[in-house]
């Protein structure tokens, strides 16, 4: 086994669900072409960005704008949309056998950029939860949690891979002196099986 600790972003990663959670900005607001504009510009800028950032962005610009704006509290009902896409979603091929594999054989544990109560409650849906030595969502901040595992586990950098699809992923590595293994498709979890030179038990 190439690894000691191994760090899975969720969403895009693991779960089939980065489309969901971006196509749920755009349901918060007026399908006006100015509003969905909005939207994509501040995706675009902060495409990591937790929704308790972009969504306050979102509204901020509008308003300076004169556009209409809900009174709603648009954080939580983004947090219930995706909610239900994300557990409606499909896990990327592979995803709960190679968990099934990994355990055991290094320290599991996943960062995401969803608040803490939203991913662990959606580990759990899928059955996974008792894979994961830990789950960090929002406000942790990845790059924190790979140097907390780094210092927990006494773990050499080098032994410590992190996976995902964002840039926030990316950064945590490199902060740290990790190995980042980047899933561009929900298809590149076998490839990063091949990666971990999985020892089979």
């Amino acid at each position: 086994m190439r690894f000691d600790a191994i760090i899975f972003d969720f969403d895009g990663t693991l779960v089939d669900s980065a489309g969901v959670k971006y196509d749920s900005f755009f349901k918060l607001f007026p399908a006006t072409e100015n509003h969905r504009a909005i939207v994509k510009d501040v995706l675009a800028a902060d495409p990591d960005g937790s929704r308790h950032a972009v969504i306050p962005r979102m509204i901020e610009t509008m308003r300076r704008r004169g556009l209409d704006v809900s009174n709603e509290n648009l954080v939580a009902r983004y947090g219930e949309i995706v909610e239900a896409g994300v557990s409606a979603a499909s896990e990327c091929p592979g995803a709960s056998n190679l968990l099934a594999q990994l355990r055991g054989q290094a320290k599991l544990y996943i960062a995401s950029n969803t608040p803490q109560e939203a991913v662990c409650y959606q580990a759990a849906l899928r059955g996974w939860a008792s894979h994961f030595d830990g789950i960090f969502g929002h406000p942790a901040r990845k790059a924190d949690v790979a140097r907390d595992i780094l210092r927990a586990e006494n773990v050499l950098p080098h032994r410590l891979a992190v996976i995902g699809d964002g840039i926030s992923d990316e950064e945590a590595a490199r902060a740290n002196g990790c190995v980042f293994i980047k899933i561009a498709a929900p298809s590149d979890l076998a490839k990063a099986a091949r990666e971990l030179e999985l020892t089979h038990v």
